[in-house]
């Protein structure tokens, strides 16, 4: 291989150990429904989802990974490190306006609920940064997800039913149901696939942040996660094309093409190689879905005037114009303190108790911030969303570095989605996944700890 990279580094003993396993299994576990509910707080018409306080599994293992990790750091007696000033200030700073959201918010209980969280994902950022967690170590525990998911949401397709998965978490669905997400080319209904997740665009969206990964492992990762990671990416490609989720598919297009564009610029021959047989292998397994469905996936890239003939999808075009136009509104009356972390919903069903969509935040992520937090959460926000890349162009040493790329390459997926879908604010999954992409980029953008340096290794895939 042309370039190197580090080796994985050996787990720590003890509570270390502990709470490494817990940190993977979060990770497996991150896009799951499985739910445990709190105490319900119905207000209706709003989704129970943005009221109830609820406890989901990785929520579970995430607790386990902070109390394991804080007894290894009461043992071990090291400083707990906050990487680089560009993330961490701004994510701190996006905390506290979370939590100072409560005093002018509509739903204060609901606002309060949702800052902890914000407190435990500022936590998980810092767990990541001072565990010197890579995109590589995360690979595997990425691929178990995608494979998990990804077998569930091919079924779901192929039978256009549930697959009987309920104490997974698993929804009932039947593509003839109200309520069920499914895509239509002005005729028929076809079921989007859900896999074990809340909603086709967070699978979707878990699977192609997935894929970035493990884009990078199979390209510069240890090479005995080359071939079972090849595997698993040519799955995974299958049940996100069924997912029907454009930002998603956007998002890896997006994702894996600054990382391919990068090793095209260096001139890595063979891992740009190595795309190409990765490519062919997914395009083998795809032709099949895309011809037998060709007419559903031309409805949702608007062939044939599809946003304009077809109901289903004008649909889903005017309610997010509408979502983003009622939430500015709302904004530009609460400007400085924003509504309260979480309480968009509750705020559109206060200011206009008639409402021709379901109420929920608007599609694009900053603008969330802003209607939630106010002005000066949407302003740090808006610096995680930009200086990371101020030092990633700046620093063209970092071009060269496959951890650098892979974790430019999540970011840059995560913050496609924002664009034009809410649960990276908004959802425990999505919200998992941004954390966890703004601690990999941190990590990789930061130099070694000192005992922490690793000899290198090449790795490839063929």
């Amino acid at each position: 291989m042309e370039t190197t990279l580090e080796h994985h580094r050996p787990l720590p003993a003890g509570f270390g150990r502990i709470a490494r396993f817990a940190f993977y299994a979060t990770v497996i576990l991150l896009p799951f429904r499985w739910r445990i509910e709190l105490l319900a707080r119905p207000n209706v018409p709003l989704y129970v989802d943005y009221t109830d306080f609820l406890l989901f599994l990785p929520d579970i293992t995430l607790l386990v990974t902070f109390v394991a990790w804080g007894f290894a750091l009461q043992t071990d007696r090291k400083p707990v490190r906050f990487g680089p000033a560009v993330l961490w200030i701004p994510l701190a700073g996006l905390s506290l306006a979370g939590l100072l959201s409560m005093v002018f918010s509509v739903d204060r209980a609901l606002s309060l609920y949702h800052a902890v969280r914000f407190g435990f994902l500022f936590v998980f950022y810092l767990y990541v940064v001072n565990e010197n967690i890579s995109i590589f170590e995360v690979g595997p525990a990425v691929g178990v997800q995608g494979l998990i998911q990804s077998i569930a949401a091919i079924g779901q397709s192929l039978t256009q039913r549930s697959l009987g998965l309920g104490m997974t978490g698993e929804y009932a669905l039947d593509p003839s149901w109200a309520g069920v997400s499914i895509v239509s080319n002005g005729a028929d209904r076809f079921l989007r696939a859900y896999g074990l997740a809340d909603h086709p665009n967070i699978l979707g969206g878990c699977l192609a942040f997935g894929m970035v990964v493990l884009l990078g492992v199979i390209l510069h990762g240890d090479k005995k996660y080359s071939v079972p990671g090849a595997a698993v990416f040519v799955l995974m490609s299958a049940a996100l094309l069924l997912t029907f989720s454009r930002a998603a598919w956007l998002a890896f297009l997006a994702g894996s093409g600054l990382m391919v564009g990068l090793e095209a610029w260096m001139r890595r021959r063979q891992a740009v190689r190595s795309v190409m047989r990765l490519g062919g292998a997914v395009f083998v397994i795809l032709l099949p879905f895309l011809v037998a469905h060709r007419s559903y996936f031309g409805a949702r890239l608007n062939l044939g005037n599809s946003f304009e003939e077809v109901p289903a999808e004008t649909q889903s075009i005017d309610e997010r114009a509408f979502l983003f136009e009622s939430a500015n509104r709302i904004f530009v009356k609460h400007p400085l303190t924003g509504v309260g972390l979480g309480a968009s919903p509750a705020a559109m069903k206060n200011e206009y108790p008639e409402f021709p969509t379901h109420y929920q935040p608007p599609h694009f992520t900053l603008l969330a911030a802003a209607l939630e937090t106010g002005i000066f959460g949407a302003a740090f926000y808006f610096l995680l969303m930009v200086l990371p890349w101020m030092v990633f162009l700046r620093r063209k040493g970092l071009w060269s570095n496959p951890k650098a790329v892979g974790a430019a390459g999540l970011l840059l997926a995560v913050t496609i989605v924002g664009f034009f879908d809410y649960y990276t604010w908004f959802s425990t999954a999505g919200r998992l996944w941004q954390w966890l992409a703004w601690g990999l980029f941190a990590v990789a953008i930061s130099p070694l700890p000192v005992g922490d340096r690793e000899a290198p290794r090449s790795g490839g895939l063929g």
